[in-house]
């Protein structure tokens, strides 16, 4: 069994759960473990004061093995980005599957990303669909 047997979206899912060990096993050295309860849902400002402090330790420790914080940071945003795509094209696929099968033709472009995810005019791509396909009935 692979960590992508499940797809993108449940592969990153499994990435913030190491991302959350290293976090809780560097709070536990640090004496920041009090902010974290073993749950992927972590306090917006403990999270930029752990996670922050873990990425400056790791900013020394690239420095000691002559790696630049930037090269560094470049490399983290660019993993992070690539995984994400991949997320989003799922996400887009199965949106475009949905709408195919309900007889509605959709461009990729349609769909915009914002921080909640993916929407159709605005709205939730479920909502958009049921929408349409209630109006294509009412026009036959």
């Amino acid at each position: 069994m692979s960590i992508y047997d499940d797809g993108p979206a449940e592969t990153n899912r499994t990435r913030a759960h190491w991302a959350r060990i290293a976090l809780e096993a560097f709070g536990s050295e640090t004496g920041q473990g009090d902010y974290l309860d073993g749950t992927l849902t972590i306090d917006r400002e403990a999270l930029t004061e752990i996670g922050g402090d873990l990425v400056a330790d790791l900013f020394h420790l690239a420095r000691l093995n002559g790696c630049t914080p930037e090269a560094l940071t470049a490399a983290g945003v660019m993993h992070f980005e690539a995984e994400v795509e991949e997320e989003q094209t799922e996400a887009e696929e199965n949106i475009l599957s949905r709408a195919k099968t309900a007889g509605i033709t959709l461009d990729p472009g349609h769909i915009e990303w914002t921080e909640e995810g993916p929407t159709l005019d605005g709205m939730n791509p479920d909502e958009w669909l049921d929408a349409m396909t209630s109006e294509t009935e009412e026009a036959k």
